[in-house]
């Protein structure tokens, strides 16, 4: 497991867990990453930007310094 944050731009995963507070579990968990979801990492932007993340239908983005509580491994 790695974190979200140095995931390979371009692939696609799943989250394995979720290690943040309760109140931000909660606000990911409405945009569906929880764990066992699948996701696609579309983009990263420069200069340690932030990463943009789709999951299902859902495109959304997030700070690198959240995205490393984001535990993921790659599917292979």
């Amino acid at each position: 497991m790695r974190g979200l944050d140095v995931f390979p731009i371009g692939c696609h995963g799943i989250v394995e867990q979720l290690e943040m507070s309760d109140e931000a579990y909660r606000r990911f968990a409405a945009f569906g990453l929880v764990p066992g979801r699948h996701f696609y990492l579309r983009q990263g932007a420069p200069f340690g930007g932030p990463l943009l993340l789709e999951i299902g239908a859902t495109r959304f983005l997030i700070r690198r310094s959240l995205a490393s509580r984001v535990l993921v491994r790659t599917l292979a």
